[in-house]
């Protein structure tokens, strides 16, 4: 059986889907069996009559159509009330069966979730049923994405607090957008290190012009750096 793992972020619209790209690029270049599974979708991209993130994964990265995916709900609102507005029950057992089936057939699952770790998933009387309650239940090791500008350190170490309180295993982190000649970028990633004492998985730039092309040269430049791609597998806790 392969190995499951949950891809969230620090807040929306970090690059959750861009990321989670990258390391399926990565751990396919190493030789893994890789699928990517975002189960919850919402909110129809501006530019398509599609999801956002299938639009991507289909349209770009090449995945079959209808294969990323289990509820897509127009609303581009928190899954929670999307639900109520579709009348779409979510269910989480289901989307554990369909994980343990995907991992019965890849070496690795990246499971990406809607927003972070505190979206509400499903609102059930006086409760929710939350993000983090997914990871617990399909006992998901967790990558968190993250920007590195302004307010990085802050949003990655309450990110990281939350997760654990609630028992969230917490692999370490990817840095999107990374400018490695912006001194902030570069000191916040430092000081994220120093506080916490987790892994950084990788830093990814900003694409002038993103393709699947650009992002595969990407990968195979980062994983000819022997330093990077042994950081990038103790990270991901993957052998190959």
């Amino acid at each position: 059986m392969g190995k499951a793992i949950f891809i969230t972020g620090t807040g929306t619209e970090i690059g959750k889907t861009m990321v989670t790209s990258f390391l399926a690029l990565a751990l396919q270049e190493m030789g893994l069996k890789t699928k990517i599974f975002k189960p919850i979708q919402t909110g129809l991209a501006e530019e398509s009559s599609s999801f956002a993130d299938q639009y991507w994964y289909e349209t770009v990265m090449g995945a079959e159509k209808g294969s990323t995916g289990m509820y897509y709900m127009e609303p581009a609102v928190s899954p929670h009330l999307a639900s109520a507005i579709t009348n779409t029950p979510i269910a989480p057992h289901l989307i554990k069966n369909k994980i343990v089936e995907l991992k019965n057939q890849y070496d690795v699952v990246l499971v990406e979730g809607a927003g972070g770790l505190a979206v509400p998933l499903i609102e059930t009387g006086h409760d929710f049923y939350m993000t983090k309650d997914l990871i617990q239940e399909c006992e998901l090791p967790t990558v968190i994405v993250s920007l590195a500008g302004l307010g990085a350190i802050h949003h990655v170490v309450t990110t990281v607090s939350y997760a654990e309180k609630h028992g969230v295993d917490v692999l370490g982190f990817v840095f999107n957008q990374f400018d490695a000649s912006n001194v902030i970028h570069v000191d916040n990633v430092r000081t994220i290190q120093k506080l916490l004492g987790l892994p950084i998985i990788a830093k990814v730039p900003v694409f002038k012009h993103l393709s699947r092309n650009n992002l595969a040269a990407f990968v195979q430049a980062f994983l000819e750096n022997h330093e990077q791609k042994s950081l990038f597998m103790e990270g991901l806790s993957i052998e190959v």
